[in-house]
């Protein structure tokens, strides 16, 4: 089996699976080298699963620990309705603009009774209700 991937730099790579075994080649017009990795836990490479446009995937040595690396989609090769729900998938999203009402109905007699422990009752009494007077102390004569 043999993938073709762009690497860390963007050089484009060739990686072919044999009985288990990884080899990988870096190629071009001038020249092509082949290698093997011979290890099975390769230092500083970490084990990746890199999933492919088309939604395959197959694992990878990436040199950064991550869990997955997916390929970016070619929107050339898509339809125009795809296109068009990536665009506005792309777009950046409006912000609701959330207006606070102010409650302007505040009264604060009705919270008198909580600064003032002594009194019961916020009202006042009117004028045909006398003012309960408590009983005043008589001193006895000695």
């Amino acid at each position: 089996m043999v993938t073709w991937w762009r690497g860390v730099g963007g050089q484009l790579l060739n990686s072919v699976y044999v009985s288990r075994t990884l080899i990988q080649g870096r190629g071009n017009a001038w020249r092509a080298c082949l290698g093997k990795i011979c290890r099975q836990q390769y230092l500083r490479h970490y084990p990746v699963k890199l999933i492919r446009p088309d939604g395959s995937s197959i694992e990878i040595r990436y040199l950064e620990p991550r869990s997955v690396v997916q390929l970016p989609v070619d929107v050339n090769a898509l339809s125009e309705d795809e296109k068009r729900q990536r665009l506005a998938a792309r777009k950046p999203k409006a912000k609701k603009i959330v207006q606070e009402k102010i409650d302007d109905n505040f009264d604060p007699s009705e919270y008198m009774k909580f600064w003032n422990p002594n009194v019961q009752e916020s009202r006042e009494p009117t004028r045909e209700e006398p003012k309960e007077s408590k009983p005043k102390k008589v001193r006895k004569a000695k």
